[in-house]
């Protein structure tokens, strides 16, 4: 599946695309963005949290202290877990694995504390909570910030999993009341619980359905209507994040500015129609020689740019001609039943070596696309130890 959203086809690739594949890379870094916001939001609230067994420890008379110790224990060790996440999220490193193991341990910590009250209070409020439970659907909400299906489902799951094993190991364990009147936290009924686990998965698959048309409206609003690759707003904001990204952690990152040769003629020639579909076509070769990490965006009319991560000038050189040839080999069938072939030049810029901000890359990618023009188009050129290197088609 390709990295770049594909704007006249997004229905159709989401009927196509199965539900466990990964999301594209910039949907999962968009997610990183939720997951940090998610990751204060819980820090904060543990912290604040942490102050009702403290003050309840200040306060509490000898013989409800311990009750309170074990409250703040459990609360104590929910916020250094929180720290401890909310410094992973921090270092900005692509884990895969991450969101799906926050969601998880946010939904843990609820069912935690739904059964200390077996422990530390009375089992009744376990199965009739009324503050506890509700913190499960705001704990699935935030899988919606993580833009992946399979995070929310999963942790959805996770979450009815848990709490239909508290309440079965506690109605199992503990004797309930059953009759009305006989507890201040109500009385236990089968049907209660029941109507909880249809909620917890109504609220899933509503998550669920949600993340499917955050996906869908974020990839036609960053994508060029006429070839689906990603469009220049979004590039620019996606090259800024990268570079930072790759300066942070010593990484090298390399940008290839492409034209297509001959454009203006080409148009002259057969026509804006064919133009389109020349434009289209080079798009779809772009896509099928990068990597799923790279990026493709039209940077506007003929030029496409594509980033590289963690990509050597001389890496991205061999990647840039192979993209080159790639093009030049296929063939354009026009309307009138003529064969054409398309070729492009490109100029290469890596980063550290020709800048160290956005604008230093581009400038140079482009002088070096303008060379390449200069110099006979269809042709690479990039940096090198001493000066541009050209490799002629």
């Amino acid at each position: 599946m390709s990295n770049s959203p594909l704007a006249s086809a997004a229905v159709a690739t989401d009927r196509t695309a199965g539900f466990w594949d990964a999301p594209e890379q910039f949907l999962l870094d968009a997610g990183k963005d939720g997951e940090l916001l998610i990751a204060r939001f819980r820090l904060w609230l543990v912290a604040a949290l942490l102050l009702i067994p403290i003050a309840n420890l200040r306060w509490a008379a000898p013989d409800e202290r311990e009750q309170h110790l074990y409250g703040f224990g459990i609360t104590l060790a929910a916020f250094v877990l929180s720290s401890v996440v909310y410094v992973l999220v921090r270092q900005d490193r692509r884990r895969p694995w991450l969101p799906l193991a926050t969601s998880i341990f946010d939904v843990s910590v609820v069912t935690i504390a739904q059964l200390s009250y077996a422990f530390v209070s009375d089992p009744q409020v376990v199965v009739n909570s009324k503050i506890t439970f509700d913190m499960y659907f705001l704990c699935l909400a935030g899988t919606c910030l993580r833009y992946d299906k399979r995070v929310a489902l999963l942790a959805g799951l996770v979450a009815m999993a848990q709490f239909a094993a508290t309440i079965g190991w506690v109605s199992y364990v503990f004797p309930l009341n059953t009759e009305a009147g006989m507890s201040m936290y109500g009385r236990f009924q089968w049907a209660d619980q029941i109507s909880r686990l249809v909620l917890l998965a109504s609220a899933t698959a509503l998550n669920v359905f949600i993340v499917h048309g955050v996906q869908t409206q974020k990839k036609l609003s960053n994508a060029d209507p006429l070839t689906g690759v990603f469009n220049r707003r979004f590039f620019d904001d996606y090259l800024r994040n990268e570079l930072a990204r790759a300066t942070r952690h010593g990484s090298a990152l390399s940008i290839a500015m492409i034209d297509v040769d001959h454009f203006k003629q080409f148009n002259d020639q057969y026509g804006h129609a064919a133009g389109d579909r020349a434009l289209r076509q080079v798009a779809r070769s772009l896509e099928s020689a990068i990597r799923q990490s790279d990026l493709i965006a039209r940077y506007g009319g003929e030029e496409f740019v594509v980033i590289l991560r963690e990509s050597s000038a001389e890496h991205a050189m061999e990647r840039v001609e192979f993209i080159r040839r790639s093009i030049a080999a296929e063939s354009l069938w026009i309307n009138n039943g003529a064969v054409e072939r398309i070729t492009v030049s490109a100029g290469v810029a890596s980063s550290p070596h020709d800048g160290d901000s956005p604008l230093d890359l581009l400038a140079e990618a482009d002088r070096r696309l303008f060379e390449a023009k200069r110099t006979g188009r269809n042709r690479v050129v990039g940096p090198s130890a001493t000066k541009d290197l050209s490799i002629a088609g």
